[in-house]
């Protein structure tokens, strides 16, 4: 199949590492057209899910974009951003499926199903970064077809045993070239971190094949997003979770 217009444009994106012009054109008519980019994206470039993003759009509908391997990092790790450019910097919870979670139309997940699916919560750091020159033009639904601004993903400690922790009241310390931007308990946009993966586990519309055992899936930002211009390193402490860490130079 011929890729649509929009991802035709990320394609490019990706292979060239120049940013795209976002024209009006691009925009999708409804979610079920970025879930067909993000998959067109992902058969033209052989890429391979490793994870996923969730959250709530405006409307309240759960939402998701992949992460693929070739994105994803061991903490530690030096990531590369092309001099001139910027990213953003989150510090998140991210889970790892132990078994399958397919959609099931008509019979919701409870959230004890998905926490048994689940064998660890990890500390996770992103990093955002638009692949349209012009990013702030891009419509809400149309950012979903590029993997909602996902550039990087580092995925640090990990616990096995995280059903007696209160996750929506982890701490959350994060420190960028040795400043400290975020240092407070819970920070999830919607308190429980694991709301829109309970939504989204029973909303699953992606044309990517769903949830798997084996992949992760990283549950939103604990902090407010922070500007990223210079070389740095960065690490994002979540409670009795454990830390994780990632490099970024630019050039």
């Amino acid at each position: 199949m011929t890729p649509t217009p929009l991802a035709a444009a990320i394609i490019e994106a990706r292979r060239s590492g120049a940013l795209a012009t976002f024209t009006p054109d691009l925009a999708v008519q409804d979610v079920a057209q970025s879930y067909a980019a993000q998959a067109q994206v992902a058969r033209a470039l052989d890429l391979k899910v490793a994870g996923w993003k969730v959250g709530f759009a405006p409307s309240g509908a759960a939402w998701a974009a992949p992460l693929f391997a070739s994105d994803v990092y061991p903490a530690g790790a030096t990531v590369r951003v092309p001099a001139g450019r910027s990213v953003k910097v989150e510090a998140e919870l991210g889970v790892r499926f132990a078994r399958d979670l397919p959609p099931r139309p008509g019979r919701p997940y409870a959230r004890e199903e998905i926490l048994d699916a689940i064998d660890q919560v990890f500390a996770g750091i992103e990093l955002v970064a638009s692949r349209f020159a012009n990013a702030a033009d891009v419509p809400f639904e149309t950012r979903i077809a590029d993997l909602f601004n996902n550039a990087s993903y580092a995925i640090g400690d990990s616990r096995a045993d995280f059903r007696s922790l209160d996750l929506a009241a982890l701490h959350c310390r994060l420190t960028i070239g040795g400043k400290v931007w975020n240092d407070r308990a819970g920070g999830h946009a919607n308190g429980d971190p694991m709301a829109p993966l309970v939504a989204w586990a029973s909303q699953q519309a992606d044309a990517l094949g769903g949830l798997k055992a084996g992949q992760f899936l990283t549950t939103g930002t604990l902090n407010d997003p922070v500007p990223l211009d210079a070389d740095a390193m960065i690490e994002a402490e979540l409670g009795d979770v454990g830390r994780a860490t990632l490099s970024v130079a630019f050039g």
